[in-house]
């Protein structure tokens, strides 16, 4: 555990969520990916809080948002824990993943990683790919490995799944020490994951789980979503008020 003494952080309100509420939040070049849970639409906004573009995910109570291997991920926060992949110019729903043990409840947070640097991902499985029996729109499953991996929290597990993005085989698990993991992020290959209850932020060694560093957050009533920006800003995503913020 953390040897330091609890430190808070502040978070200042920086504009309204697009929509209703805003549950999940990813930070690229253009702006911000954000999901809201209400409506289930997934935006695009620009750092000034203006909507660039937009569609409409089939996940349901629209949580945990990332993006990567030229994709927008969008989690459901419902049973069964699936993650939906979208195509970011058009929306279109490429394919539907089932997470493991799926009776376990709805998805808060994904962030996408790419496989470690060094390590090979496993050969496409023989014979040719298959269509993916979730997917929709007929996206093949070109096999493992080829769409990096999703780090995810779910409510209530006290653990974080790291699965490949493609086939959602759980490459491994870590603790974690509440149960209400939500948004997440990486920074100098540490896994930095909020706790909605309570606010308080907490820095991992992605290989078991060991808190480096914890910390909490004022200023917003209930963190939610959160994801850090390439300038080393972290924004903040409270569904409570539909308000998202940056650490001050």
């Amino acid at each position: 555990m953390a040897t330091t003494a609890l430190r808070t952080v502040h978070a200042k309100v920086i504009f309204k969520g697009p929509a209703i509420q805003v549950n999940g939040l990813e930070a690229v070049a253009e702006g911000l990916w954000v999901s809201d849970q209400q409506n289930d639409q997934t935006y695009l906004i620009d750092y000034s809080g203006k909507i660039l573009t937009s569609f409409h995910s089939p996940a349901r109570n629209a949580s945990g948002t990332s993006f990567g291997s030229g994709s927008v991920w969008v989690a459901s926060n419902v049973k069964p824990s699936m993650v939906f992949r979208h195509n970011p110019y058009t929306g279109q729903c490429l394919a539907a993943i089932h997470l493991p043990n799926p009776e376990k409840g709805g998805v808060h947070g994904i962030q996408w990683r790419p496989f470690e640097l060094g390590v090979k991902p496993h050969p496409a499985p023989e014979p040719e790919p298959q269509i993916f029996p979730t997917a929709h729109g007929g996206a093949l499953n070109a096999g493992p490995g080829v769409s990096g991996t999703l780090w995810v929290t779910r409510p209530g597990t006290n653990v974080i799944d790291h699965i490949d993005a493609e086939t959602a085989e759980v490459l491994g698990q870590i603790p974690f020490p509440v149960s209400r993991s939500h948004g997440l992020y990486w920074e100098n290959d540490t896994l930095v994951v909020v706790e909605t209850n309570h606010n308080h932020v907490y820095r991992l060694d992605p290989a078991n789980g060991n808190v480096l560093d914890e910390w909490q957050i004022t200023g917003v009533p209930e963190a939610h979503a959160m994801s850090r920006s390439a300038d080393g800003r972290v924004w903040i995503g409270d569904a409570s008020t539909n308000e998202i913020a940056v650490i001050e």
